[in-house]
């Protein structure tokens, strides 16, 4: 491997950047992968955005948003202690408005 350093270096540096880049890459796909195999169908919080329910609960956030009557997100996701400050209401109304909108999109949606 070194005489090979030694007789083409850029190809060398080139190679060696790739497979850094590419043990990189697995190592986010392999984190994401395990994070999100632990936090399935996760208890709703107020620190949660719409989104991070929806990839927890494997439904669209979009359809949540419309379902429990939530602003589309603009700029920055909100949480939902934000929305529920934004709109003037508790958080457990808004965590209640969101848990009735997951229950009815998965009666909706067909079991796998």
């Amino acid at each position: 491997m070194i005489p090979l350093a030694r007789r083409h270096p850029k190809l060398f540096a080139a190679f060696v950047l790739a497979l850094v880049l590419a043990l990189f890459f697995a190592g986010r796909i392999v984190v994401r992968a395990v994070y999100w195999s632990q936090h399935r169908e996760e208890a709703v919080a107020p620190w949660m955005t719409v989104g991070y329910v929806g990839r927890s609960w494997r439904l669209d956030p979009r359809a949540i948003d419309a379902e429990a009557g939530l602003p589309p997100p603009e700029g920055r996701p909100l949480t939902l202690e934000q929305i529920a400050a934004g709109r003037g209401v508790p958080v457990a109304q808004v965590i209640a408005e969101v848990e009735a909108a997951i229950a009815t999109l998965r009666a909706a949606s067909p079991k796998p």
